[in-house]
């Protein structure tokens, strides 16, 4: 028996008061006495027993009046009560005390063991209801210092129930004046049949996650949230709505944009130093290089008094310079390529896979068909510097044979991919090859697809080669 049971008895028959407390002490209860009804009711606010058993008959306070005030006490929610009579022992005597809240209902004639027995059974109820509100109290404590708001969707779509954080961010006074709002007039009206189509899905599957949706504050205010939902269920399983936890995530898109203007910047000031030193090769350094190789020519020409070996030398320093000419250019190209700027992103990757495939054993082939519309320079030429990063890395690390490049226009859209049949790599990939290949190379790749608002996806099978996907919205050309 569980012998911290508290019980407080309530009788102004002080025989069968007596009668009552040792009956329940001889079986381990701790039991305090009271012989009024209101002793009864100051006593149990003072000393909250575990179970109330109340005569109903008493000359001052009846004991369905003293269950009624207990029951109506929020800091006696845990308190079980028990009426006990043996005089209003009618059906309706008995309905009307059970109607004030009363949990259990006994006559004084029945038999002791009965009457011992439906007090254990009431003791096991109030402990596990007790224990049931602690920890709803528990949970809700929790649900209510957390930072995001949290709500109870019903399977109307209406809020039945809101911790106060989501009241604070949508923007009302009080938990009331948001209860029982449909969320679909939270939503922006554009993304209210995505939000029904995903809600429709969590009920389904249990779940959803980090769904990102525009709200609507009570001011009329919109805000980016992030929502992800779970099923809630009663107690035969059955889905009764959805527990739903929203995220203010105005200032994580504020810092995304601040970092992909940051990002642009710097990509900016990368292709402004990149134009400055190919213009200084192609003016500067190919002009010097041009005016000895025409020096040497002039040499070559009278050079037929000269012994073979001088004129070995000539020739010689001559295709070196020639070689030079040729490596100053490529180096300029990749630079800042001269045809991305006349002739458009198709013709430069054209000609960048043509100029690999003349100096490497990497079968490529690129398929850039005619856009339906013009991209903004800033994306064609990151888009260009996607492919060169990508490509180059595939001819220094991969050790593949083919590479294909494709750039397709899907609907509002750019799709770009680089696809390889090299060896791949994985989690377990060597750090040495990760900072070469995975780490600054797809770091640098992501940045510049993050600057013209895209994304940059790399799937990769060790064994079985890489597929690198890059998705960037259409902007008119600027």
């Amino acid at each position: 028996m569980n012998k911290t049971t508290r019980i407080l008895v309530v009788d102004d028959n002080v025989e069968v008061l007596r009668l009552f407390s040792e009956m329940l002490r001889v079986h381990g209860y701790e039991v305090w006495e009271a012989s009024t009804g209101r002793r009864g009711l100051q006593m149990t606010r003072q000393m909250r027993p575990d179970l109330l058993l109340v005569d109903v008959v008493m000359p001052d306070l009846d004991g369905i009046e003293v269950c009624r005030q207990v029951k109506a006490d929020a800091l006696l929610s845990d308190v079980f009560v028990v009426l006990v009579s043996g005089q209003a022992t009618s059906s309706a005597e008995m309905v009307r005390g059970l109607e004030a809240g009363a949990d259990e209902y006994i006559t004084k004639g029945t038999d002791s063991a009965e009457i011992l027995a439906r007090i254990r059974t009431i003791v096991r109820l109030r402990d596990t209801t007790a224990a049931l509100r602690a920890s709803e109290r528990h949970y809700r404590s929790l649900v209510d210092i957390l930072p995001d708001g949290v709500g109870l969707i019903d399977l109307e779509g209406r809020i039945a129930d809101a911790n106060p954080q989501a009241v604070a961010m949508l923007g009302f006074n009080d938990r009331e004046e948001l209860l029982w709002k449909n969320t679909l007039d939270l939503i922006e009206a554009e993304d209210r049949e995505r939000f029904k189509a995903n809600m429709a899905s969590a009920l389904e599957t249990g779940i959803m996650r980090n769904a990102e949706y525009t709200m609507i504050r009570k001011t009329g205010q919109r805000f980016a949230a992030e929502l992800s939902a779970a099923v809630s269920t009663n107690s035969s399983g059955r889905a009764t709505g959805l527990v739903m936890v929203a995220r203010d995530i105005t200032e994580h898109k504020r810092a995304e944009e601040e970092l992909r203007h940051l990002s642009r910047r710097i990509i900016e000031a990368q292709e402004a130093e990149r134009q400055r030193v190919a213009r200084e090769l192609h003016d500067g350094v190919n002009q010097v290089l041009a005016s000895a190789k025409m020096r040497l020519r002039k040499v070559e020409d009278i050079a037929s008094e000269l012994k073979p070996a001088a004129r070995e030398i000539l020739s010689r320093s001559h295709r070196l310079i020639t070689q030079a000419l040729e490596e100053n250019r490529r180096i300029a190209y990749n630079l800042r390529p001269s045809d991305l700027d006349e002739l458009g992103l198709a013709a430069a990757c054209q000609n960048f896979c043509k100029e690999l495939r003349s100096r490497t054993n990497l079968r490529v082939t690129c398929s850039v068909p005619r856009l339906r519309r013009q991209l903004a320079a800033t994306v064609e030429l990151n888009l260009f510097r996607i492919v060169q990063e990508a490509v180059n890395n595939v001819e220094k690390h991969a050790h593949a044979k083919t590479v294909r490049v494709r750039i397709s226009q899907k609907g509002d859209s750019m799709m770009l991919q680089i696809r390889d049949d090299g060896r791949g790599f994985g989690a377990k990939t060597p750090k040495a090859e990760k900072g070469k290949w995975r780490g600054n190379g797809l770091h640098n790749m992501q940045q510049r697809a993050m600057s013209v608002g895209g994304a940059c996806e790399v799937k990769s099978v060790p064994g079985k080669g890489t597929v690198i996907t890059v998705r960037v919205p259409l902007k008119p050309r600027c």
